[in-house]
Order: structure tokens, then sequence, then C-alpha cells
């Protein structure tokens, strides 16, 4: 009977494994939200930790949902390399819809604390928002990857660094680490290195990752705790300032187009969808 509750506490937790890798491979969806969904979130906390002898005691459960991340990733980075390819515009515009639907639960956060925005939390909001303007007009918010066949020292210290911040913003709930990648640009050239399992990004990445998974609480605990609003705002504006890069030029009204339109809308109600589990627990 104990190896049968085993089996199944196992499987359950690779299956809350997948739901939050499928999380985060989705822009504007959080990996940190499912995970508080999913109701192992503090738990997730808690096990990833420096000390050898308590990371090795919580193996049993880091085993399981690690594995279940990485499967939902992979399988919806087949799925979004295919999407890319085939049908860019509907989307491209599905995922418009997501990140702008995310604004309202950053910005629940960023009030979260003080009811009222402070003026001088404004300051990172439209450094943000210049920043990815800024990006827009030098025409950096393109793909900073150098299009050879083999990878440059500089496509490894991109996706080392991409990983550290997929890491990093999995940990906090309502903050997309895809997300983050698609407003920098690179996100498109992580789904295709995933779906084709190209190892030397996959280490690359990897690398970046356990290092931003092992850094992230201290650092996000820190910085969270003492610049809470101003962190977030700093998040909106990188979020308001990312949509015209992801706009897809080659709209038009046909049939793409218009499947793309109502895309964009479903897109715009799935990150509130996700909060819901968690607005009917709280009772609001």
């Amino acid at each position: 009977m104990n190896v049968f509750v085993k089996f199944k506490d196992t499987f359950f937790l690779v299956l809350k494994g997948i739901a939050i890798g499928i999380g985060n491979a989705i822009p504007g969806v959080s990996g940190g939200t499912i995970a508080v969904v999913t109701k192992i979130f503090d738990r997730l906390l808690e096990a990833v930790t420096p000390n050898i002898k308590k990371l090795i005691k919580n193996m049993p459960f880091l085993i399981p949902v690690g594995l279940g991340m990485a499967i939902g990733i992979f399988l919806t980075a087949v799925a979004l390399d295919y999407l890319f390819e085939t049908y860019n515009v509907p989307t491209q515009l599905f995922f418009m819809g997501l990140i702008v639907g995310s604004l309202p639960i950053v910005l629940r956060e960023c009030k979260k604390e003080q009811s009222r925005i402070r003026p001088v939390n404004l300051i990172p909001f439209f450094a943000g928002v210049a920043f990815m303007i800024a990006l827009l007009f030098t025409g950096m918010g393109s793909s900073p990857f150098s299009g050879n066949a083999s990878l440059t020292l500089k496509d490894i210290s991109i996706y080392a660094i991409m990983g550290f911040v997929a890491a990093v913003a999995m940990i906090i709930p309502g903050v997309s680490g895809s997300m983050i990648m698609k407003v920098f640009g690179v996100y498109d050239s992580i789904i295709s290195a995933v779906a084709g399992l190209d190892i030397a990004v996959l280490i690359s990445f990897g690398i970046g990752a356990v290092v931003g998974v092992f850094a992230a609480a201290k650092i996000i605990s820190t910085v969270i705790k003492k610049f809470r609003q101003g962190t977030y705002c700093l998040i909106m504006g990188l979020i308001i300032g990312s949509i015209p890069h992801i706009y897809p030029p080659e709209f038009r009204f046909n049939a793409q187009g218009i499947v793309g339109i109502i895309l964009l809308l479903v897109g715009l109600a799935v990150p509130l969808l996700t909060e819901l589990p968690s607005k009917i627990k709280r009772g609001t």
C-alpha cells in the first residue's frame, strides 16, 4: 500500500511539473503562478537550497517535478516551433494577447503592499518602457544570436543568461520567464533549439537555469522585500514597451489574420484564467 501511495504521489508530482513546464514555455503565463495553483510553490522554494544535505533529502520531490517540467517544456517547444513556422501571425497575436493579459496580474502584485503606486516607482516603469522603445528604434529588439551554423561564445553566453532569467522568473508568481525572453527577442530561437534537441544549447541554457534556480530564492526575496513595487513597475514597463516588438508586421485581414484576432482575445483571457483557482480559494 505504501509503495502505491509513493507511486501515486510521484506521478502527481510529475504531472504538476509538466503543468509548470508548460506555463514556463508560454509567454504571459507564469510558471510560479502554476506552482502556487498546484500547491507546491512553497515546498519548491524550500527544496531548492545550496545546502547539500537538504538538497539530497529533497531529491524525491525535486526529481519528479524537474522531470515533469522538462517534459512540459519540450512538448510545448515542439508544438510552438511548428506553429511559428506554419502559422506565425496567429501564434504571435496569441502571444501578444497573453502578454497584454498579464498586465493586470503584474499590476496587482505591484500594488499588493501599497494600494497606490509611489511617484518614485514611476521612474523604473518609464525606464522599462523607454528601454524597449529604444531597442525598437535601434533595431536591437530582434534576435541577438549570431545566426551561424555553430554556436559562438556570444550565443552560449546569451543562452546561459536567458536560462538564468527563466529560472529567476519562475520563482516570481505573476511573472513569465518566456515573456521576458520574448521581450528581448530570444524566445523564438530558444524554442527552436529546445524543439530540435540542440545539446550545446540545452547545456548552455541548463547551466544558466541551474545557477538561476539556486541564486533566485535569495536574490528575489531580497530585491522584492526591499523594492517590491519598484521591481514590478519595471517589469510592467518592459511588458508595455515590448508590445510593438511582438506585433507581426506581415499581418493582413485574411483567414490567418482573422484567426489571429480571435486568438489575441483568447490570449488576453488566459493569464486571468490561470489566476482564477487561487482567487476562488481566497474568496475574491
